[in-house]
């Protein structure tokens, strides 16, 4: 059975069958419990991740609280992106919100793919442009929307998020308290 990866790499890429192969062949299974790390604010990120099953948060965290950017589901690269370029520790920490099974390479050997590959290097190019998009998707979210249209077009796009993540967090992450976003949630589910 093909994994999560192996589907996108045939489905989402224009990479051949040897060069799909090679690719696949650089990541290996990585498994982390929820609320386990796989990258802590302060470290250098050493990895790619895609998601094959579970949730993410991408959190800044200080010693008074934790703000919580966004949520990365299956199916989705992820990475502490300016650690992982330019080594140097990470002002973002990646961290479970479920449990969450990942394909991993690390950085130098997709760089190697990049610079072999030239099919992976569009592959990386479209994931950084879908990251950007995200970013400015999010901005704009924030900034444009109100709390109950920000509400509302999360909860269109990720409903199960609500069953799996504590409030608390995807209330920070729409910019609103959680008593806020308990009002707005107990209002769509009458």
């Amino acid at each position: 059975m093909a994994t999560q990866l192996e589907k996108f790499l045939i489905e989402q890429t224009h990479l051949l069958p040897d060069e799909r192969n090679r690719v696949f062949k650089c990541f290996k299974r990585l498994e982390i419990k929820k609320n386990e790390y796989f990258v802590k604010k302060g470290e250098i990120c050493k990895y790619i991740a895609f998601v094959e099953k579970g949730i993410f948060r991408f959190i800044n965290e200080t010693d008074d609280e934790d703000v919580t950017m966004l949520f990365i589901f299956e199916n989705s690269f992820t990475a502490s992106l300016t650690s992982l370029v330019y080594q140097i520790p990470s002002i973002w920490s990646i961290r479970a919100v479920t449990d969450c099974e990942l394909m991993v390479i690390e950085r130098d050997t997709h760089f190697n793919l990049t610079n072999e590959i030239k099919s992976w290097l569009e592959v990386d190019n479209i994931e950084l442009l879908k990251a950007y998009t995200e970013l400015e998707n999010r901005i704009f979210t924030q900034f444009h929307l109100s709390a109950e249209e920000r509400f509302n077009k999360l909860f269109a796009q990720h409903p199960e998020l609500f069953n799996l993540a504590p409030l608390k967090h995807i209330a920070s992450m729409l910019g609103m308290t959680p008593e806020t976003l308990s009002r707005l949630r107990k209002r769509h589910l009458s």
